[in-house]
């Protein structure tokens, strides 16, 4: 079938980040090329650069990426069952993203589990071990 728009818009979201970094990289990249064709550098300085550059585009983008990943987890409770004559039209926890998809049923599930863990995992535990 096909990926889901609450999907796209999510994958778009942790995208976004990674294609900045590569676009900066490479620029930095074909800068320094370009300078050292006039004056010769240091490898190490173009190094330095392209981490510290790294370093900045990580920290500014973390909070929004980790935002992004802990919505694949965000539910919210809708409705809750009444007794006659009333009646409720939806009952259960329904997906922020998408509030016509029942929390960690379906494709949620798949995507909250497959995705979200492992992306948890590396945005979370990574940075700070790696300090």
């Amino acid at each position: 079938g096909t990926v889901p728009m609450a999907i796209r818009k999510t994958l778009f979201y942790l995208c976004v980040p990674v294609v900045l970094l590569v676009v900066l990289l490479l620029v930095q990249g074909g800068i320094a090329h370009c300078r050292a064709c006039c004056k010769p550098t240091h490898g190490f300085q173009l190094l330095d650069r392209l981490l510290g550059s790294a370093m900045v585009v990580v920290f500014v983008f973390i909070p929004s990426l980790v935002r992004t990943i802990f919505g694949l987890f965000a539910c919210v409770f809708v409705d809750t069952p009444t007794t006659e004559p009333y009646c409720a039209a939806a009952v259960g926890r329904f997906w922020i993203f998408d509030m016509d998809q029942q929390c960690f049923q379906g494709y949620h599930a798949r995507w909250a589990f497959g995705l979200g863990v492992p992306l948890l995992v590396v945005l979370c535990l990574v940075p700070p071990v790696a300090i």
